[in-house]
């Protein structure tokens, strides 16, 4: 059997753009079950990565029950939004780097304890291990960085057959997931507080992620749908004539860009090109090398429309501190936006990129139905 996994990616609220996708999906199939056998998120795409898998064998009900989690999602759902509150985690870690000390909890500058309490309400984790242990999933993975080792870490759940893995930097623990796991694999650095796994803490799974759909294929999957949250293809790049000194926002907003957006775009280019190399070699020779390599089939969703631009219409349903943060109150905040889409957990921007998620896969419509076809072909070679 061919398994079909799924990649969903981080970006913070930007992730909401991918229940669009799923949701376009789900209505040009809405009699199937679960149509993807592994199931991996990064960062906020873990949260709907372990969504997906816990809401039962119809795959429509899945996605409408994540859907109805972003529509409603706010900012105190995710983090302690009052002003004071924001104020209190900041001169926290301020006091904590000028004091050099190690010792209590991680500081971040927003506590995240609503979102603790809304994953554990919201997702059942014994679904999750029932589908795995039925069969109905063959593996769920959430990636997370470890900031003692710097390994980029992939937590699964996943069939006896599939063995763990220690490649240098990249590393797959089989374990059983839990709440803990979402919240490091989404712990943004330094924004959110990295969760304490074992013997060390985690952080974002973006963090030194540079293979993104490597685990996925280590799971099982042989071909592969990935949802990005990049427009970096529909975004041309603009330089000022006369560049001002950057600011604090721009930098952190480059930094961001480059873990969450730019390194997805390399690792699909670069297993493309892998893919066109293995068909110009032929078949015998292949085997010949020993070299155990196969084509991947792949298809890739990302946003049509600058994510940037649709974040700026909605930037004010942030909190004043972080508007500031992020230089939305700036004169010329240039790519304040870039920055507070990541944050911005506000049903009107949240539902905007549901929109363009659905409307972008249903664009994509005719790609989808012969990606899931091809699926279904090699099932039928397979029982010949």
């Amino acid at each position: 059997m061919t398994d079909t996994g799924v990649v969903l990616t981080g970006g913070g609220a930007r992730a909401a753009y991918q229940v669009g996708v799923l949701r376009a999906i789900s209505d040009m199939y809405p009699d199937w079950e679960n149509p993807f056998r592994v199931i991996l998120g990064t960062s906020a795409g873990a949260i709907n990565a372990i969504g997906l898998a816990s809401a039962g064998d119809r795959f429509r009900h899945s996605v409408s029950h994540l859907e109805s989690l972003w529509l409603k999602l706010t900012a105190d759902q995710i983090y302690k939004s009052q002003t004071l509150d924001i104020i209190r985690n900041m001169t926290g870690v301020a006091l904590r780097v000028f004091a050099g000390s190690g010792e209590g909890p991680p500081g971040a500058l927003l506590n995240n304890s609503p979102l603790r309490k809304l994953l554990e309400k919201e997702i059942d984790f014994e679904a999750v291990h029932d589908a795995i242990q039925s069969g109905r999933l063959g593996a769920v993975g959430v990636n997370a960085c470890g900031y003692s080792t710097g390994q980029s870490v992939c937590f699964f759940e996943a069939a006896e057959t599939l063995k763990a893995w220690s490649l240098g930097q990249r590393a797959g623990s089989r374990t059983v997931l839990t709440v803990d796991h979402i919240l490091a694999s989404a712990a943004i650095p330094t924004v959110f507080p990295p969760v304490q796994i074992n013997r060390e803490y985690f952080g974002d799974g973006v963090t030194r992620q540079m293979a993104h759909i490597s685990p996925a294929l280590r799971l099982g999957a042989q071909r592969v749908l990935v949802i990005g949250v990049s427009a970096n293809g529909v975004s041309p790049v603009q330089r000022p004539e006369t560049p001002p000194s950057p600011t604090f926002a721009q930098v952190i907003t480059q930094v961001f860009n480059g873990m969450f957006l730019d390194t997805l775009d390399y690792d699909i280019e670069r297993l493309r090109l892998v893919n066109q190399l293995l068909e110009l070699i032929p078949e015998d020779r292949l085997k010949a090398s020993g070299l155990q390599l196969s084509p991947v089939s792949l298809l890739e969703i990302s946003p049509s429309e600058p994510i940037d631009e649709i974040a700026a219409e909605f930037m004010g349903g942030m909190p004043l501190v972080l508007r500031n943060l992020v230089g939305a109150t700036d004169a010329h905040h240039g790519t304040s936006s870039s920055l507070a889409s990541y944050l911005l957990f506000d049903p009107r921007f949240c539902k905007a990129l549901i929109k363009l998620g659905y409307q972008d896969g249903q664009s994509h419509a005719t790609q989808i139905e012969r990606f899931f076809r091809a699926e279904d072909q090699a099932q039928k070679q397979e029982g010949h």
